[in-house]
């Protein structure tokens, strides 16, 4: 099963298909994605006060982390910057298939708002115990063998501005029809258990 999966991102990826900017008006906003990094998490065990204490096993989610990097024209503030909301759409392939022999993709978008220019920029997105236990009939699913894939693409006023893929330079979860999709499993920080840490490390996602 392991070899199948792998095999059909790269087929995919070898097809052809290319990354590239949506037809439009030209934008004055450069998004440059340095660096993802796909890797497992545990829940958070957070102590608080008044409260009854429950006992509990931490477990592990999936975490991405999307590094990047907004370069803004001199009229929309330059390198001092604020540019209001961008969408981030993340696909994750997984190693698992369907019964008919499809790999797994999981999809979902980031809101992305209040993006500064001229700084490191982080995006985090996660995937719940629950859901992948869900998928892979199992506990302790791991990123280094169980995703197998991962694709970034980043939209700015509807165009396709920036996309990064982990298997070659292709976006290969364009080929929809070659892979089964699951939306809503995908999960922005604040939906979490880790809403409370890390500070001003990501930027802020749209209130749903």
């Amino acid at each position: 099963m392991k070899s199948l999966v792998i095999y059909s991102f790269a087929l995919v990826a070898a097809a052809g298909l290319t990354f590239g900017q949506t037809p439009g008006e030209p934008l004055k906003v450069k998004v440059d994605v340095k660096k993802v990094t796909v890797g497992d998490q545990g829940t958070p065990d957070i102590a608080a006060g008044n409260v009854t204490a429950k006992r509990w096993k931490p477990k592990k989610w999936i975490e991405v982390d999307v590094e990047f990097e907004i370069k803004l024209a001199t009229e929309l503030g330059g390198r001092n910057g604020t540019y209001p909301g961008m969408q981030m759409n993340i696909f994750l392939g997984l190693n698992h298939n369907t019964k008919e022999g499809k790999a797994e993709v999981i999809k979902g978008t980031l809101n992305l708002v209040n993006i500064p220019a001229g700084e490191e920029c982080h995006a985090l997105a996660y995937v719940s115990p629950a859901s992948l236990k869900s998928i892979f009939q199992k506990d302790n699913v791991l990123a280094g063998s169980d995703i197998k894939a991962w694709g970034v693409e980043v939209i700015v006023e509807g165009q396709l501005i920036e996309g990064k893929s982990s298997v070659g330079t292709t976006p290969w979860w364009k080929a929809e029809d070659k892979f089964q999709m699951l939306d809503g499993l995908l999960l922005s920080k604040p939906e979490t258990p880790f809403s409370v840490l890390w500070g001003d490390y990501d930027v802020p996602v749209a209130k749903k």
